[in-house]
């Protein structure tokens, strides 16, 4: 068993359909790559199918059609960076797959199911599912950013969250070819079983079903694909009309010329009498054929249409959008609409609410949300400027957008050099241009991006929050040195050297005192605050002491690399770590952090008994790390084994939440060591334990994979975990190397044995001379092959003798037979046995 997240593209949060289809099966987490598919939206509610434990079946939904449209932006954004893909061929097939993919999925939902990875914790799954909404939250905001900067340099893999710790940078995961960019994540591509088939038979067309009966004989002379509303374009003599799948005629063929139904309407273009005009899906006149020219403009059921030889805008009934007095086509320019002046550069500008703006070149020209419209500098003005919904000036002189601060409602403008912030929904100015600098929070309020932003003047700072209803001051300029956001709606401010924590000017926890708060994971408080030596936690009842169990297994968890620099880690493992004094004996009163430092000191003497003696009284205490050091030792100690005391004190570990416990339970469950053999237990413990980071577990698990006596043999899997533990700091570089051998990936395996035997390994130094002598992975290099043969019997790999006996009875310019004989002979001696083609 392993902990599997699932995505499903669903119609009805928290209740199944025999439509809903599963996208995505994949371990332990939400891959970053597909990240940008669960961008709009996002709510937590019960689970589509792992239900079956109320409370804890939070799940969570998206939006599809607004992620699947920011997956596309995203992976376009990707291509065009230099240097960036390793494989660009491999690339771009990926992406058209995955976007021919997600073009298929028609249901409204992205539903998110992690129930198996929560299940790890023991807090409530709806809390859980929060913090993920979160993460997932603040992942895309640092892709949008980067998306809208054009600058890769910005998707900084460690500000990133719950993202594979086996990769040192963003563009080294994007590459991993496993992952074969994004689509390798994908759990089962689209069956492509065709309904019909449209087929030729003496230079006329027909149709046929999937069994191949006839629906329609042959008749037509063009018969296009089938599109919206299952209907299809066909002529007849110079005419056009549409057929249905089933075979039918659904609009007799009486068009001159007739167009595919557009995705997003129920209408198409058709032609009569030179007049161009809309029909609904029955063949129903919608709009008389009446204009000269008619085009799709979006998918929103608006055309660009001709009459009297002037241009306008038009919706799917007929009324007039745009008036009829442009000589030119209107063109969708994404948030606005445009259309070309004869004679000019510049184009006509209407905004999405069709009012007429001015004329301006087009890239200056730039769609900002919530209906408002940048109009850049160009050659005509050296400023910005802003235009409402009704096309009058909102705001104007300013020279840009800091395109660094995000915000749902608020854009940070810069004139000259001072900053104003800009309400998107109020449409004026909440902080006018008088700012040093206006900087972006990155703050989350009920797991959805805020509008809290860090406003710097004259040395003062402050929090202003650009609420769309109740734009306020959180704390009025003031002369603190620094503002963290910490949580929710808790700060940290800093002044003369000192920090604290607040929720507002007045209300505080506790004063100035101090001498660093760091945010952490918001699970048991949400802050740390360092006062010397001692460390206190924040949380919603207060500022305490903090547990240094609690403490060590933070500094100490991977998925919480982005919370801590390494001077606050060192701070945090200095607290959680500390130790008395001496080595005098310890009680029950000991606390057990010192109980655990003086077992490890004892073990390290040599003193078993004193050993387990303290981690025994620490292990009571409940302190996970001296579990799992009992265990240790009543598992590989002699003179201390005791099974049954090894599996004990590792399910203790495992459940208080030690990863060398949870890897130590693993392997009894494998090996029968204290309980029943139970393979599902055994890859459950050991899959939990390298979740938590653990490249032990890892190369377990790999090597559990290779063997396939327990589980099936799976070569991929078995490579990637000691992958795993190779990003993890503990390469195996033999069987690295041998499995990309067993894979005929040479040279790779050559690079991994090179390793292997600059550690001293035997095996290394025969490896690499297979490779010479092969020329697998390096070219063919006989001496040196001899050479590595020879310091792998130096090091008593015997089995070189035999390849030695082949060289020298085989191969041109090296062959001596009496070498030959000396190496088969001791070989027999070393009781290997001699192949076929050896015998004389």
């Amino acid at each position: 068993m392993s902990h599997r997240v699932y995505v499903y593209n669903v119609s009805t949060p928290s209740e199944a359909q025999d439509t809903d289809r599963m996208m995505l099966e994949w371990g332990y987490e939400m891959p970053l790559l597909l990240q940008p598919l669960l961008v709009d939206g996002g709510f937590v509610a019960g689970n589509n199918y792992n239900n079956h434990t109320e409370p804890d079946n939070a799940g969570l939904y998206y939006a599809a059609q607004p992620g699947i449209e920011n997956l596309k932006r995203f992976y376009d954004f990707l291509e065009k960076q230099e240097m960036l893909i390793t494989n660009k061929e491999a690339f771009v097939e990926a992406k058209n797959n995955l976007f021919t993919y997600l073009d298929k999925l028609k249901l409204p939902y992205f539903h998110l199911d992690a129930w198996d990875v929560f299940n790890m914790d023991d807090t409530p799954h709806a809390e859980q599912a929060e913090v993920w909404l979160a993460n997932i939250a603040h992942n895309n905001e640092i892709i949008k950013k980067a998306m809208e900067n054009d600058d890769i340099s910005l998707l900084n893999d460690s500000d990133l969250m719950d993202v594979s710790p086996g990769f040192a940078s963003f563009a080294e995961l994007l590459n991993y070819e496993h992952y074969q960019y994004g689509w390798g994540h994908i759990w089962q591509p689209f069956e492509e079983v065709p309904e019909v088939e449209i087929y030729e038979e003496n230079g006329l067309w027909g149709l046929k079903d999937k069994d191949g009966k006839v629906l329609l004989h042959p008749q037509f002379d063009e018969f296009y694909g089938f599109g919206p509303e299952d209907l299809a374009v066909v002529s007849q003599g110079g005419k056009f009309g549409y057929v249905h799948k089933s075979g039918r005629i659904a609009i007799p063929l009486v068009w001159e010329d007739a167009y595919d139904f557009e995705y997003g309407t129920t209408s198409a273009i058709v032609k009569r009498n030179g007049q161009f005009g809309l029909i609904d899906p029955n063949g129903n006149t919608v709009v008389p054929a009446q204009y000269e020219a008619l085009e799709s403009l979006d998918y929103s059921g608006l055309f660009t249409a001709k009459k009297d030889g002037k241009w306008g805008v038009v919706d799917q009934s007929g009324s007039t959008v745009i008036d009829f007095e442009y000589d030119e086509a209107f063109e969708n320019g994404h948030g606005f609409y445009h259309t070309a002046v004869k004679g000019r550069k510049n184009k006509k500008i209407f905004n999405d609410h069709f009012v007429y703006i001015g004329e301006f070149p087009l890239s200056a020209v730039e769609s900002i949300g919530e209906g408002l419209l940048l109009v850049k500098p160009h050659k005509n003005a050296n400023h910005s400027t802003l235009y409402k919904k009704d096309g009058t000036i909102c705001a104007s002189g300013f020279e840009k957008i800091n395109r660094q601060a995000s915000f749902p409602n608020m854009l940070v403008l810069r004139k000259g050099k001072k900053y104003g912030a800009l309400g998107l929904r109020q449409e004026s100015l909440l902080l006018p241009y008088e700012f040093d600098a206006l900087i972006d929070m990155n703050a989350y309020i009920d797991s959805r991006p805020s509008n809290l932003v860090l406003a710097q003047k004259d040395g003062q700072k402050g929090v202003f929050d650009g609420d769309p209803d109740r734009p306020t001051w959180l704390f009025p300029l003031e002369d603190y040195q620094s503002i963290l956001w910490l949580y929710e709606n808790a700060f940290a401010l800093k002044r003369n050297g000192l920090w604290c924590i607040a929720y507002s000017p007045e209300n505080r926890l506790g004063g100035f005192e101090f001498d660093l708060v760091v945010r952490k994971a918001p699970v048991s408080g949400f802050a740390y605050a360092f006062k010397g030596p001692d460390l206190f936690v924040a949380d919603e009842s207060g500022v305490s002491m903090a547990d240094k169990t609690l403490v060590l297994q933070d500094a100490e968890d991977i998925d919480y690399n982005y919370y801590f620099d390494a001077n606050v880690r060192n701070r945090l493992l200095t607290y959680a770590e500390a130790a008395i004094a001496d080595d005098g004996e310890a009680d029950e009163h000991t606390s057990a952090e010192d109980l655990y430092d003086l077992a490890l000191a004892a073990c390290d003497a040599g003193d078993y008994e004193k050993a387990i003696q303290y981690d025994t009284i620490a292990a009571e205490k409940g302190y996970a790390p001296s579990m799992n050091n009992l265990a240790h030792m009543y598992y590989s100690v002699e003179g201390y084994l005791d099974d049954d005391k090894a599996f004990f004190w590792y399910e203790k570990g495992a459940e208080a939440g030690n990863a060398y416990a949870m890897n130590g339970l693993g392997i009894c469950y494998q090996n029968g060591v204290g309980t029943a053999p139970d393979m599902e237990k055994a890859l459950y413990w050991l899959g939990k334990a390298a979740d938590n980071g653990l490249a032990l577990a890892h190369t377990n698990m790999g090597s559990l994979y290779y063997e396939g006596h327990l589980v099936p043999q799976d070569i991929d899997k078995a490579l990637w975990h000691y992958q795993q533990a190779e990003q993890l700091g503990s390469p195996q570089n033999g069987w690295l190397g041998y499995l990309h051998d067993l894979k005929g990936e040479y040279e790779k395996a050559f690079g991994y044995y090179q390793k292997d035997y600059a550690e001293g390994s035997d095996v290394g130094a025969y490896n690499l001379g297979i490779c010479f002598s092969q020329g697998l992975g390096t070219s063919k290099d006989v001496a040196a092959a001899i050479t590595y043969f020879h310091a792998a019997l130096d090091r008593e790999y015997l089995h070189a003798h035999i390849e030695l006996a082949r060289i020298y009875r085989n191969e041109d310019d090296f062959t001596d037979e009496s070498l030959a004989r000396h190496h088969i002979a001791e070989a027999e001696k070393a009781g290997l046995e001699i192949p076929d083609d050896l015998h004389s």
